[in-house]
C-alpha cells in the first residue's frame, strides 16, 4: 500500500513523496512476505519457471566468478 504526502514549501511550491506502507496483509506472522506469493502466484507455470530460471543462470552466473578469484 502506498501514501503520497504533500509538502508545502515557505514559497508555495508543493513536493509530493509516495512512501509505501506495509499492510496487515503484507506479512505473515512469522514474518514471510506475502506479496512475493502472491505475485508468483499470479504468474503462468510457464512464466514462474521463467523467473525461476533466470534467479538460478544468475547463481550461476556469480559462483563462476567467485571461482576466479
Amino acid at each position: 500500500m502506498f501514501t503520497i504526502r504533500r509538502k508545502t514549501s515557505r514559497t508555495g511550491l508543493n513536493s509530493y513523496t509516495i512512501v509505501m506502507v506495509p499492510s496487515e496483509r503484507d506479512y505473515s506472522d512469522d514474518g514471510i512476505d506475502l506479496t512475493l506469493i502472491d505475485w508468483m502466484l499470479s504468474l503462468s507455470p510457464a512464466q514462474r519457471l521463467q523467473v525461476l530460471q533466470k534467479q538460478i543462470n544468475r547463481v550461476l552466473a556469480i559462483r563462476e566468478l567467485n571461482d576466479r578469484i
